[in-house]
């Protein structure tokens, strides 16, 4: 115990003083000394790279409006915004850019549409009207500017990766969907254009490594931690919330080419009474290196991504929006002795209209057609006993409407909704697997024939209520409420879920604030999610997560912390299944160490802290704590869950200046859990799982990232080059233990194998604008 204490607290001063060289490097980087003279949109652009959400019309700032700066920050902005008869005002989070002469308003309780403020018939170029409720007072928050998610090094440049350097989630790098705060990587909810999406990422049969929405269509993104409002039902960890681009503000058309995509990106508007914006994009590559991890031998794992969509201004107060999305994964591996071939393919098609019905009162229906299928082979040629094959189909398509309102009355703010969803499943399982000797120890099934078809179907749907107001000068309530049901359950009545809510928000100064938000989020299984794969023919009963978070956000000019602490407690967990020794491998459903997990409940409990500051124009950086402890109650005992990172540190540095950027971040964290067995086991053995389940630690984690980008303007055009270098000093980090098995003489011997994930990716790219 002793040695493992000091081996943490030594891992952690190495990277605490990492971190400040880096720290002081960046410090001696050069700033501007002497005043430029540059657009305004450039200005603002370089602003919104650093993370400042900045709304504009362009009646009111264009490239023609040149100025005089010697910094970029806030500061600069509004000294030149006032030179051009302009201000900026603030509002939830979001920098306004208007007239001067407007009349300044508190900031409300939600987010009034910019268009209000501005000129009703001109284009909102970064910020829209498509951007509905604003964020709640307690909510465990992050907003991105698709800019800003740009500038982070990620592997493969995918920048939707950027949510995996918060505090808070687990993660070792392979995959891009995060897993928050201790909870599973199925209780994160994704939505866009008011749709949620089933599986956005591409190779979701292996570990969902890259994202399937290229971050070029996205404006922004809400992702919550904990405490979201009761407008996003059915997950109990986090939300992800993207609200589309529909139109650049100075080209129309990128095309680019790079290391693992080829992509097109254009839009553009027509119309003088009805204005209309129209966005097209589509991508293609392949992600071979990114699936190295599972050591193939060959196979070329290609991808395709496209959306269309359309806006159209039917009025000064109402829009109509619809479009369309398709991705495919077209996968085959193939190794010495296994093969696997995987194909997954979604669309959806949906129509959005949105109204400003009063000055206070507003609304939102978006109707959506989803269409998903998924088709996985697994062969295995190895030598009698273990080996088999395993044949998987599945379809779901679903049919959904939603409708929010919100309806603002003084300081008081109303929210209202309701979906509903009709789900229809298609299942098709056919599989013999011997998994060996292995397997008899764990007593796992060893032989395993199943041939299942299921079509599960029915509705689903809710609705929630959410009030907001100031009971005094510093506090402000939301009290909200939600209720859902499924009716689509298996051979069981229809199913209810009550899930209350509270958040608190008291400002302590101008510049602190408290909060807390407590309450229940329920999650019932989709019909997407029944686990045929591994021989399940029935849905679990909704599970519950009680949780509680308290913050404390403190905000200077040019410091923002925030600290949160949180407790989530589990009931009515569901089952589910898990490669035990190293779930990084080609044919998980066929491996010996896949068990099934019964825990009676589940606890999560952690504290995270959040420093971001503007060193010095053009310098930022963030420096990220995070402690966590996740654990499963099995059998009568607590059990670490496998990605329950005890500590965890990110840092980063930006500097940004004129054409060109740089950024740097470095990752450390305790390793991940795995099971480690007895070296010999006698015949006859058994080893229950629940006795050495996570019983080890695997070797600390540190990844050390890098992105450079650099454009040249070219007449009317851009040339922008980037690239990025993830786990740059090539660490190999532990992805688990495989374990070899040899009959010995009254028994077994079983010798152990580290495996390793990711080394070092490098991605670079072109992209051409005009």
């Amino acid at each position: 115990m002793f040695d493992e204490a000091a081996h943490g607290l030594y891992s952690f001063t190495m990277i605490r003083r990492a971190l400040t060289t880096l720290l002081l490097f960046g410090l001696s980087l050069p700033v501007w000394g002497q005043p430029r003279d540059i657009p305004l949109t450039d200005l603002i652009r370089a602003l919104q790279q650093q993370g400042h959400s900045i709304v504009y019309s362009n009646e009111l700032v264009h490239p023609g409006q040149r100025i005089q700066v010697d910094s970029i920050d806030l500061q600069s902005l509004e000294h030149a915004l006032t030179g051009l008869g302009l201000r900026l005002e603030s509002r939830e989070g979001v920098w306004l850019v208007v007239r001067g002469d407007a009349i300044p308003r508190e900031a409300p309780l939600i987010e009034k549409p910019v268009a209000e403020e501005l000129l009703p018939e001109t284009i909102i170029v970064t910020g829209s009207f498509h951007h509905f409720p604003a964020v709640g007072v307690a909510s465990s928050a992050h907003s991105f500017a698709s800019a800003a998610m740009s500038l982070e090094p990620s592997v493969a440049s995918d920048a939707m990766r950027v949510t995996l350097r918060l505090p808070g989630i687990s993660s070792v790098g392979v995959s891009a969907k995060p897993q928050i705060r201790g909870g599973l990587m199925d209780e994160l909810l994704v939505m866009q254009d008011g749709v949620e999406l089933l599986e956005p990422f591409h190779l979701a049969d292996y570990h969902s490594v890259y994202s399937s929405i290229d971050y070029r269509n996205i404006e922004s993104m809400d992702f919550y931690t904990g405490g979201f409002p009761s407008r996003y039902g059915n997950r109990m960890s986090g939300v992800m919330d993207i609200q589309n681009k529909w139109q650049d503000d100075e080209y129309d058309t990128d095309i680019g080419v790079s290391t693992f995509a080829n992509f097109i990106h254009t839009g553009g508007q027509f119309g003088q009474d009805k204005p209309t914006n129209w966005l097209v994009s589509a991508r293609q590559g392949d992600l071979k290196k990114l699936a190295d991890y599972i050591e193939t031998q060959s196979g070329e794992p290609t991808y395709v991504d496209a959306s269309a969509r359309m806006s159209v201004a039917l009025s000064d107060n109402s829009d109509l929006a619809f479009g369309a999305a398709y991705a495919e994964d077209d996968i085959e591996f193939k190794g010495e002795t296994e093969l696997a071939s995987s194909n997954v393919e979604t669309g959806y098609v949906w129509s959005g209209w949105q109204a400003e019905l009063g000055p206070d009162l507003r609304t939102h229906f978006t109707l959506s057609w989803l269409d998903f299928q998924r088709t996985k082979t697994l062969d295995s040629f190895e030598e009698e006993p273990k080996g088999g094959f395993l044949d998987y189909q599945q379809q779901v398509q679903r049919l959904a409407l939603r409708n929010d309102w919100s309806a603002l009355h003084g300081e008081t703010l109303l929210e209202f909704g309701w979906q509903g969803e009709y789900n229809l499943g298609d299942y098709q399982q056919s599989s013999r697997i011997d998994r060996g000797d292995l397997a008899d120890i764990l007593e796992t099934q060893r032989l395993v024939e199943r041939d299942i078809a299921l079509q599960p179907d029915g509705f689903s749907g809710g609705t929630y209520l959410q009030a907001q107001w100031q009971l005094t000068p510093r506090l402000t309530v939301q009290p909200s409420l939600r209720w859902d049901f499924q009716d689509y359950y298996l051979e069981s009545d229809a199913q209810f879920q009550v899930s209350p809510r509270l958040g608190l928000a008291y400002d302590i100064s101008d510049t602190a604030q408290a909060r807390i938000s407590l309450g229940r989020f329920s999650q019932p299984e989709g019909v997407q999610e029944l686990q045929v794969l591994d021989g399940v023919t029935r849905f679990y009963e909704p599970q519950n997560s009680d949780q509680v978070v308290t913050g404390l956000e403190w905000q200077e000019d040019t410091v923002d912390i925030v600290a949160e602490v949180y407790y989530k407690r589990y009931s009515n967990q569901k089952g589910r299944f898990e490669n035990i020794f190293n779930p990084f491998v080609l044919l998980p459903e066929m491996e010996p160490d896949r068990v099934a997990l019964n825990p009676q409940r589940a606890e999560a409990s952690g504290l995270d802290l959040n420093m971001v500051w503007h060193i010095a124009a053009p310098l930022s950086g963030n420096l990220r704590y995070g402690y966590m402890n996740a654990q499963d109650r099995i059998e009568g005992e607590w059990v670490d869950r496998r990605w329950s990172q005890r500590h965890t540190v990110n840092s980063g540095l930006l500097w940004q200046q004129d054409n060109y950027s740089f950024s740097v971040a470095a990752t450390w964290h305790s390793g991940w859990r795995s099971t480690q067995l007895p070296a010999v086991v006698e015949e006859g053995t058994v080893i229950p799982v629940a006795s050495v389940l996570n019983n080890t630690e695997l070797r600390d984690y540190f990844s050390l990232d890098i992105s450079a980008r650099k454009y040249w303007e070219i007449g009317k055009s851009r040339l922008q080059v980037y690239a990025d270098v993830s786990n740059l000093t090539r660490q190999h980090n532990q992805a688990g233990i495989d374990f070899d098995v040899e009959e010995i003489p009254g028994g077994f011997a079983l010798t152990p194998d580290q495996e390793t994930l990711l080394g070092r990716v490098i991605s670079v790219g072109v992209t051409l604008s005009f």
